[in-house]
């Protein structure tokens, strides 16, 4: 990607939509740290972070990746520790990990992202798709950041965990967070979006309020065309 550049308002929902490979992903990844950039800046409130994923962490930027089994989890331990593993900084003292705090922010965010599991103790592997991208809403939760990434939210998951996951990121925007959304379905872009960024081939070529993005304007921008191909 080249000449990316947005911004995203507290209590704003901005999707990046467009077509596999136009580059929403490598944007997202930069921005959270995850890979380098050869030019620009990322700012959170004003202020330039460290340019690594702890950075961003510590700034209060969170996300929740594109793929949950190969980025996001560590599917053979327990889903307390999925859930707090990158928060330890949080709930150490005196180098040592404060386990009953732990367990409780475990617990209690888990809970809150409506992760459904017999025990915080079992394997993550052990849950359903949808409850296993609901553990890495809970981790993201875990400090309130101030702005989540969620990079294809839904994929692979059923009906149900989809109608909560998109409850999960609306309440995150109500209560002042802002969200930076990827998605390569139209019905989560022109649902959720309060703006919608359109990229192609590593650029942003379109920028839609909620008001005026629709299906056909969001397509057209994702091909370069005058018409969506049939």
């Amino acid at each position: 990607f080249a000449d990316v550049s947005l911004a995203v308002r507290a209590g704003e929902i901005v999707c990046l939509a467009g077509l596999v490979g136009a580059g929403r992903s490598e944007v997202a990844r930069a921005i959270y740290g995850a890979d380098p950039l050869d030019a620009g800046s990322v700012e959170v409130e004003g202020a330039a972070p460290a340019r690594s994923v702890g950075g961003m962490l510590r700034a209060g930027v969170a996300m929740v990746p594109e793929s949950r089994k190969d980025q996001g989890l560590l599917l053979r331990r327990p889903v307390r520790e999925n859930v707090t593993l990158p928060h330890l900084r949080a709930l150490t003292r005196g180098g040592l990990v404060r386990r009953r705090a732990e367990r409780a922010a475990a617990l209690a965010n888990a809970d809150a992202a409506g992760v459904r599991r017999a025990s915080d103790e079992l394997p993550v592997a052990s849950l359903s798709g949808g409850n296993q991208q609901k553990v890495l809403f809970a981790r993201a939760f875990v400090e309130r950041p101030r702005v989540l990434i969620a990079d294809e939210p839904t994929r692979g998951v059923d009906v149900a965990a989809k109608r909560a996951i998109y409850d999960l990121i609306a309440g995150a925007a109500a209560e002042g967070m802002g969200v930076l959304l990827i998605s390569s379905e139209l019905e989560e872009v022109l649902g959720l979006g309060h703006r919608v960024l359109v990229m192609r081939e590593g650029r942003i070529v379109e920028e839609l309020d909620a008001a005026e993005a629709t299906e056909q304007r969001v397509m057209t921008a994702a091909f370069g065309a005058e018409e969506v191909p049939a």
